[in-house]
């Protein structure tokens, strides 16, 4: 009994070492390519980080003098990153091996998530960490003092590789039960957590640590024949000599509708930072609605199944290709009407959208791309167009962002019109806490998705990357404002925007972050001058200012319906003799939407009636917190103006603040 006992224990151990082996040689493969696609300075970089966290040294970046220490990650001495770096020592002169080892590191677990070693890492691919650690073992203070030290590192990553880098620190408890709370602080999160976690073990490269217990057990297994396995797995001597190494972090279900809706919804709010991949990630999500065995698994798991016959320059076991391949067939089948699509976000997604060039030649994606032209039968015309998208007029790439996002709403109105009352039956299974997250999720979206007139639209994705030294303002012969700018590396100006109003430029400027405070100038080519609330002319950057922050700093303001927060208002007199001939005026609301409105006025008319028309105008944004703003555009600013405004304002407007009496107050007190 003893000997069939041992027997049993040796070929599970067997197995397990198995498969062990096949995760090993994918991430090989993975850790290959991400390594041969990174730049000089950015492949320094990438190998020194997690040496910074696993040291803690006066002359390194990272460095955090307090106690108690919060530095090191399980087992780092026995990775390649550790030897890469010690055979590097002129970064960090000759340290003893004494003084790399610590006895109570604070990392169990270091990985990479993300497009690195896939088919889509480019120059522009962030450095994203998910770092595991043991709430157990930690104060408050060793708490705040790891973030400090990745603080420091994110910083030290900036301004001397100008990469941007993130770290998540997660507990492996909490990430069992997929929940990705912070440090003794409540859940608070839209993201949907169940897709986050098939990401992670999807795209996840292992740096250092111990290695999850996913990546040996089989796939499509249910939650509670997993969690069986593991503690049986866990609670046999034999085999820890071989599990020591491993870390539980849990399983991910197959999605239920819920997760569906709140996926797509999401992917809806990351649109604004990249459409194409919001699309792809979204069809991705919405495959599972269907029954076929083809989207019956979860990619995690499907590529698992890969594990062990990845090999260098393999499309087949890459994370992404799996995507495209599941959201191909979801399309041909099931959408047909926008496969087209879908494969041109293939075709960018592949080519470093949005600078879009082809890729290295001879290279996997090269190959992949040029098998996807082929059978796609895609012309050389169609070719020359789709890679000439930097040189497309503004009007075109907006054009294009609208059709992406305009599919990402069809497809969250699929999902709402599946069934009938799914917000309903969703908050019925949920705690307050969530029910508060699917608030801000679902006004999000609908921030995401409001096109009411006036208000301010985006410009193109292409376009909010760049950063701009200089923005030229002016009038064009047929009256309108223009705004035009030389891109990065370019000579010739470009128009970006038209209106017919001066705000509506200047609110197009802030809605999508292309003035840049010290870095970035607006010249204003006009006869006539902007004035504040003194003669002497101002500049388009005191609009700017009066208006910050556009955005907000939190999500917490989506757990309310929008408000007006702020109002701009522009007083135009074209012709001194006649006073103001147009009020236009720029609304912000809580939730960060800019609002442009315009009012003709009748210069036939007594100023005090035209007066009153602005003030009747302005009213119809009245609020408790609403603020006012008001400038003039003139040859000389009109000292009256402004003022008489706000005397029909004060009538109007009923000021009350919680510990003061409720009477009308002036709204010159407030103004």
């Amino acid at each position: 009994m003893h000997d069939s006992s041992a027997s049993t224990q040796s070929t599970l151990a067997a197995r397990l070492i198995k498969m062990k082996a096949a995760f090993s040689n994918y991430n090989v493969v993975r850790m290959r390519e991400a390594l041969r696609y990174l730049s000089g300075p950015k492949l320094e970089l990438f190998i020194k980080i997690p040496f910074l966290i696993h040291m803690n040294r006066p002359h390194l970046p990272g460095y955090v003098p307090e106690k108690p220490e919060a530095c090191g990650i399980y087992n780092f001495e026995n990775s390649g990153f550790y030897k890469a770096v010690l055979d590097n020592e002129k970064d960090f002169g000759d340290i003893p091996d004494t003084e790399t080892q610590t006895s109570n590191p604070c990392v169990l677990g270091f990985y990479h998530i993300g497009s690195l070693g896939t088919f889509t890492q480019s120059a522009q691919s962030d450095f994203d960490y998910w770092i595991i650690i043991d709430k157990t073992c930690f104060t408050e203070q060793r708490y705040y003092n790891l973030e400090k030290k990745l603080n420091h590192i994110v910083k030290f990553s900036r301004e001397n590789f100008d990469q941007e880098v993130t770290f998540f620190i997660m507990d492996q408890a909490d990430i069992r039960q997929n929940c990705y709370a912070g440090y003794e602080s409540p859940e608070t999160m839209i993201a949907p957590k169940l897709f986050l976690k098939e990401e992670f073990y999807r795209t996840f490269l292992m740096i250092a640590g111990k290695i999850p217990m996913w990546t040996i057990l089989p796939a499509n297994m249910q939650q509670g024949t997993y969690d069986r396995l593991v503690r049986h797995l866990f609670g046999q001597p034999d085999l820890e000599f071989l599990l020591k190494d491993f870390i539980d972090l849990g399983k991910v279900e197959m999605p239920a509708l819920k997760d569906i809706y709140q996926g797509i919804g999401w992917h809806i709010c990351k649109s604004k930072e990249d459409p194409v991949k919001a699309l792809l990630k979204a069809t991705m999500i919405l495959s599972h609605i269907t029954e076929e065995k083809d989207n019956a698994t979860l990619l995690c798991d499907d590529l698992k199944q890969k594990f062990a016959k990845a090999g260098i320059d393999d499309c087949e076991s890459d994370p992404y290709k799996i995507v495209f391949d599941r959201v191909l067939h979801y399309h041909k089948t099931h959408a047909h009407d926008t496969l087209k699509l879908i494969k041109i976000a293939i075709f960018f997604r592949l080519c470093s959208y949005p600078k879009v060039r082809l890729p290295e030649p001879g290279s996997p994606k090269k190959q992949l791309i040029d098998k996807y032209i082929r059978t796609w039968n895609i012309l050389p015309s169609q070719i020359r167009k789709l890679m000439s998208y930097p040189n497309w007029p503004e009007k075109e790439k907006q054009a294009l962002d609208t059709t992406l996002i305009q599919r990402l709403a069809g497809m969250y109105h699929q999902i709402r019109a599946k069934e009938k009352d799914l917000e309903k039956n969703l908050k019925k299974d949920m705690l307050r806490a969530e029910q508060r997250n699917l608030k801000i999720l679902n006004n999000k979206v609908k921030e995401r998705l409001n096109t009411k007139p006036g208000k301010i639209p985006a410009s193109s994705n292409f376009l909010t990357r760049h950063s701009f030294s200089l923005l030229m303002i002016r009038k064009n012969l047929t009256g309108n404002w223009i705004l035009s700018a030389a891109l990065p590396n370019t000579i010739h100006k470009s128009i970006f925007h038209t209106s017919e109003s001066f705000l509506g430029l200047m609110g197009w400027i802030m809605e999508n972050r292309l003035y840049q405070r010290h870095r970035t100038q607006i010249k204003l080519e006009s006869r006539l001058v902007l004035y504040e609330n003194k003669d002497q002319a101002t500049s388009p950057d005191a609009l700017y200012l009066v208006m910050q922050p556009v955005k907000p700093l939190s999500d917490s303001c989506f757990e309310h319906d929008a408000r007006w927060n702020k109002i701009l208002i522009l007083l135009v007199c074209p012709d001194q003799s006649c006073g103001v001939a147009q009020a236009e005026l720029l609304a912000l609301n809580s939730w960060g939407e800019l609002f442009l409105d315009h009012l003709e006025l009748d210069t036939g008319r007594p100023l005090h009636d035209r007066y009153k028309d602005v003030a009747d105008k302005i009213s119809l944004y009245a609020g408790e917190e609403v603020r006012l703003f008001f400038f003039q555009m003139a040859e000389i600013r009109d000292e009256h103006a402004v003022y008489g405004i706000k005397q029909f304002l004060a009538d109007r407007f009923l000021i009350h603040r919680p510990g003061t009496p409720k009477q009308n107050r002036p709204m010159l007190d407030k103004l």
